[in-house]
């Protein structure tokens, strides 16, 4: 299991395949294991890193509160480790706000970024549901909100077609520390109020992704980003909700191939 070091802090990182380097981003209360559909294919044509982001997986877990920046650092500092001069990036929900804020900082490190799955800026109602579960995180710990989770993220066919791969996102949920899952749920639940202001300053090309009944990250809060984003593409998967990389894996893997291929045909005909 390779390891890169932010300072005195882990960061646990797998990688596969040859050729331009393509980091995918979890989210909130998930880990690098999540990606194994997208590492098994898109490794074909990229040089294909998974990583666990602060207070997730193998990754260290400093005490929180937890920020943006925090985030945004660890992934630079990763790719400086791999001495990477430019890669692809895909974030996906929390993974998808740090993306944004790693481009905006670090713009010249990313060829392009697709955000998948994502928060754009949240609702008073949106708002309070999530701050809600983000109490009920600190005081009861995790293991109440991850049912409610598990039905918001799959259609029911897939939960019933896939309990072996549910049940893997299940146990990966169940086994979180709870103060590291706790400060980053927290992170997760505010920080599209940090990042929404900015978010038009994003500059490189950007896909935009996400589930036609994915509810915390719904079809509209796509479109506001790619109304902000400029010349950003967007791509709604009709009947699919928040887990797309994994229940729509093949859709998801062929979008993000496929977005990356027409840019670097474009820069090359440019």
């Amino acid at each position: 299991m390779p390891t890169a070091w932010n300072g005195q802090d882990s960061i646990h990182y797998e990688e596969e395949g040859i050729g331009e380097a393509l980091i995918l981003i979890h989210g909130v209360g998930l880990d690098h294991t999540m990606w194994t559909r997208q590492v098994e294919d898109l490794s074909k044509h990229f040089r294909v890193i998974v990583y666990d982001m602060v207070g997730h997986g193998g990754s260290s877990h400093p005490p929180g509160p937890y920020t943006l920046p925090q985030f945004v650092e660890q992934l630079a500092e990763l790719i400086n480790s791999l001495k990477i001069d430019r890669c692809h990036i895909v974030g996906f929900s929390m993974g998808g706000m740090v993306a944004s804020a790693f481009a905006l900082k670090y713009s010249e490190k990313i060829k392009t970024l697709t955000i998948m799955n994502a928060v754009a800026t949240r609702t008073e109602e949106q708002r309070k549901a999530i701050l809600k579960r983000v109490e009920e995180v600190k005081r009861t710990g995790p293991m109440a909100t991850i049912e409610p989770a598990i039905q918001r993220w799959f259609s029911p066919s897939f939960l019933n077609g896939q309990k072996q791969l549910v049940d893997q996102i299940r146990k990966r949920l169940e086994t979180n520390d709870h103060a590291s899952y706790s400060a980053s749920y927290t992170l997760f639940a505010t920080a599209d109020e940090e990042l929404w202001p900015r978010i038009q300053q994003i500059k490189v090309p950007t896909q935009i992704i996400t589930g036609e009944l994915d509810i915390g990250s719904n079809p509209e809060m796509a479109e506001q980003l790619h109304e902000k984003i400029v010349n950003s593409e967007m791509m709604i998967v009709p009947n699919m909700k928040h887990m797309l990389p994994i229940e729509g894996s093949h859709i998801v893997n062929e979008a993000i191939r496929s977005f990356i291929e027409k840019q670097t045909l474009m820069n090359v005909e440019g």
